[in-house]
């Protein structure tokens, strides 16, 4: 196992634990009130994630069990519908999918943005004291979600919360 896994996978749980926790406080936030948290976590997360360090997945139960922690489509709904209604009007961007590649520009949605953010980061925040077969396979799941999934909903998130808040912030 590389070193600092442990390190790696205490750091990172840390970061995705306070944005799950910003999420699960949704209801009882102003919409400027928990984009502003999120603004303020995210380039965290995404400076964590891409500290990560590589490691190779196991085969065994530990991944069977990191997947069946996943959020169920049904609890990913709810929390969507969740966001999509605290955010209105502030929910759909436009945004072009590939910029080194698209031209053409597509809806974003921030509440999608968010909540598959949350699904992915969960993946690794439901288990007391893992043993560190369980932290080598959480950190696999985060970086690989991270390059291949999550991290594009971020760094979407980051650029449409910026926009939304800069006249409130600034």
């Amino acid at each position: 196992m590389p070193a600092g896994v442990q390190a790696a996978f205490s750091d990172f749980r840390s970061i995705a634990a306070e944005l799950c926790a910003i999420v699960d406080t949704a209801p009882s936030l102003d919409r400027v009130v928990m984009l502003s948290r999120l603004y303020g976590i995210l380039p965290r997360l995404i400076h964590q994630a891409i500290e990560l360090p590589r490691v190779s997945c196991s085969d065994g139960d530990t991944r069977i069990e990191i997947r069946k922690a996943r959020m169920k489509t049904g609890d990913w709904d709810r929390l969507y519908q969740l966001l999509k209604e605290r955010l209105g009007d502030w929910n759909l961007y436009w945004q072009v999918f590939d910029p080194t590649k698209d031209s053409e520009a597509i809806h974003g949605s921030l509440a999608d943005d968010i909540a598959d953010i949350y699904r992915d980061l969960n993946d690794g925040l439901g288990f007391e004291n893992p043993d560190l077969a369980l932290q080598r396979d959480a950190v696999w799941s985060w970086r690989f979600g991270f390059y291949s999934h999550w991290g594009k909903h971020a760094i979407d998130a980051l650029r449409t919360i910026h926009f939304l808040l800069e006249d409130k912030l600034s």
